[in-house]
């Protein structure tokens, strides 16, 4: 009987998992059609698969983001930045942004249009921590995700909500235009591993 009740519950898992995956790959869908901003049908979604460790959240796709790489050249600086905290390099992540194009001038009316998208995501993906890099990224948090979002969060702040931890960050655009920040992003991921404990 145990062994039909643990094959059960594998069962139950797999459907789970399956159905999670097939709501993320319609979100991707809904998100690379999006006519709502200057993207006009060209928004990039974020990357990755559900149950990751660490949800990656920038402000806007990276400098050469595509809708296999949403971060563009972040990427590669965030992965150095795990590969200088330990166990980090393991961890599944999710690459994504709180605007699924990327406007010369973000303004809150577009935050807004692609808060029901970075809401959802979050939820589906159900990371264990989120990095949440730069104040685009947090304005746009608290905008999908209501008040418990702090309003002025600090860079290194915590806030546990709907299962997950949410880091706040510097931005990692400064990291190539403004050396010093590098220290300072990799002292905060610093805080990532008892986070994830």
């Amino acid at each position: 009987m145990a062994e039909g009740g643990n094959g059960e519950r594998e069962a139950l898992r797999e459907s789970v998992r399956l159905k999670v995956q097939a709501d993320l790959d319609a979100l991707r869908e809904a998100v690379s059609r999006c006519s709502l901003c200057p993207g006009l049908g060209k928004g990039i979604p974020g990357r990755g698969s559900p149950g990751a460790d660490i949800l990656f959240l920038a402000g806007k796709p990276g400098p050469g983001a595509s809708p296999e790489d949403p971060w563009g050249g972040w990427k590669e600086t965030a992965r150095k930045s795990l590969a200088l905290v330990s166990g980090l390099s393991r961890c599944a992540m999710y690459f994504s942004t709180a605007l699924r194009c990327a406007p010369e001038k973000v303004t809150l009316a577009q935050l807004r249009r692609c808060a029901p998208y970075l809401a959802e995501e979050i939820l589906l993906v159900g990371p264990r921590v989120v990095v949440v890099s730069g104040k685009v990224a947090a304005v746009a948090l608290r905008i999908a995700l209501g008040d418990e979002v702090p309003e002025n969060p600090r860079a290194g702040d915590v806030i546990a909500l709907y299962g997950s931890r949410f880091l706040f960050q510097v931005d990692v655009a400064r990291l190539e235009s403004e050396p010093w920040v590098q220290n300072v992003f990799w002292k905060i991921m610093e805080k990532v591993p008892p986070l994830l404990g």
